[in-house]
């Protein structure tokens, strides 16, 4: 027997196409913590349903769940699973979370990517993600940190100053 993890953590919850929105706002009537990253765009699809944006992760909401004791998640329409290995739940690291959530807010720009394996470790030693470690990719337009989601099979990729960009050691948690 599968035994569930007895407090509250993130879970990663794939949804249908289209359904990020009823989901968030469902869990929401049913007292649970989500989290449904948007990313700020200028020119927003009529069809799409978050007024400011669409979202970063589409097919994904970030739900705060006690799997013991919590909904029944089969009972909202739209969800499909909760992500995790081999049939079993797995929370989102409580860092991978908070670090969603601050390079949201942050002013720089970002976009969600197809899931990197990690490159050169950085850490960022100025600007406002200063003391966040990730990879490091080079483009045309600068640098850009990547920040992996192991667990969605996504990753984000910010645009930063090469001044703020510092070599650091490779470790677990980058």
């Amino acid at each position: 027997m599968v035994e569930l993890h007895t407090v509250p953590r993130w879970y990663a919850l794939h949804v249908r196409s289209n359904y990020e929105l009823a989901v968030s706002s469902r869990l929401r009537e049913l007292g649970v913590d989500e989290y449904v990253p948007i990313k700020h765009c200028r020119s927003v699809p009529k069809r799409n349903r978050f007024s400011d944006g669409t979202p970063l992760f589409p097919g994904y909401v970030f739900s705060f769940l006690n799997l013991a004791v919590g909904p029944r998640l089969y009972t909202v329409p739209g969800v499909i699973r909760i992500l995790g290995y081999r049939g079993t739940p797995t929370p989102v690291e409580e860092e991978e979370m908070l670090l969603v959530r601050r390079i949201v807010s942050s002013r720089l720009q970002f976009q969600a990517i197809p899931y990197l394996s990690a490159g050169d470790p950085i850490v960022l030693t100025g600007g406002p993600l200063s003391g966040v470690k990730g990879s490091f990719m080079a483009s045309k337009k600068g640098g850009h940190l990547i920040v992996s989601l192991p667990l969605i099979n996504r990753s984000l990729s910010v645009a930063v100053q090469a001044e703020w960009v510092a070599r650091c050691e490779p470790s677990a948690d980058v």
